[in-house]
């Protein structure tokens, strides 16, 4: 007979609300979730953007809004506002990919939250730094994949720059914000105060290529497109045609 106890989720009895769209938000959010916390997900009347995108709009939200609680509110509305007021009020974390400034005007910024909740731990997520000069304009991981320069050094060396295959930049930030928010309720375990945490999908999208980088200030070679291969190292990534198929060595 097993005497031990199931130990406790590390999150569980922490409360996360979600002012999110797509992937970046809701991911943050989920991640948290699947740590133990309770996610309460505020979406506006016409529900998370990504009920409106067609076939791939419904796969993300199939994979990146389980286990949460929802509920639809009109924050243009008195009474809209004030009962996502008193969800955040009663939460640890809030997080937001609204488009720039959209909080802000709804008065739910991290400023306003944070002066009468110290605690809240509150994530911003945008497309492009808040100190950029883009710092407004809406961010996707298409724009991020190629204003970084992650497409020109993606797909074969004689053809076009080519996304990566997936939603990358989104789903890095998603990792990226969730363990920024476990460090700040760390950190607030020895202080009491929360934190402001903002993370651009531009900024995850260079983090990306941190060695295409450091390659380049080392050699002064410029990356490249190399196809299949990898252009520092052989036989390394590369792919090799057999007469069953293909392998990588």
């Amino acid at each position: 007979m097993n005497t031990q106890s199931t130990p406790l989720p590390p999150l569980q009895g922490l409360r996360v609300v979600e002012l999110g769209n797509y992937i970046a938000g809701p991911g943050t959010a989920m991640t948290l979730g699947d740590l133990g916390a309770e996610v309460v997900k505020i979406e506006s009347l016409e529900g998370d953007a990504a009920r409106h995108t067609g076939h791939f709009g419904h796969a993300m939200l199939r994979a990146y809004n389980r286990g949460k609680k929802s509920i639809a509110l009109d924050l243009r509305q008195p009474r809209g506002l004030e009962i996502a007021r008193r969800l955040v009020a009663r939460a640890d974390v809030l997080v937001q990919n609204l488009r720039p400034g959209a909080a802000e005007a709804l008065g739910l910024g991290a400023d306003t939250l944070r002066a009468v909740q110290p605690g809240l731990v509150y994530v911003a997520i945008t497309g492009f730094p808040a100190a950029a000069a883009s710092r407004d304009r809406p961010g996707y991981d298409i724009a991020a994949q190629a204003e970084s320069g992650l497409m020109s050094v993606t797909g074969e060396p004689e053809g076009l720059p080519q996304k990566v295959g997936v939603t990358i930049v989104d789903t890095a930030t998603v990792q990226v914000a969730a363990q920024a928010v476990l460090a700040a309720l760390f950190r607030r375990e020895r202080t009491g105060l929360g934190e402001t945490i903002r993370i651009s999908l531009l900024e995850v999208a260079l983090n990306l290529q941190l060695p295409n980088f450091s390659d380049y200030l080392v050699r002064g070679v410029e990356p490249t497109r190399s196809g299949d291969g990898q252009p520092m190292a052989a036989p390394a990534a590369d792919i090799f045609r057999t007469r069953d198929g293909m392998v990588v060595v």
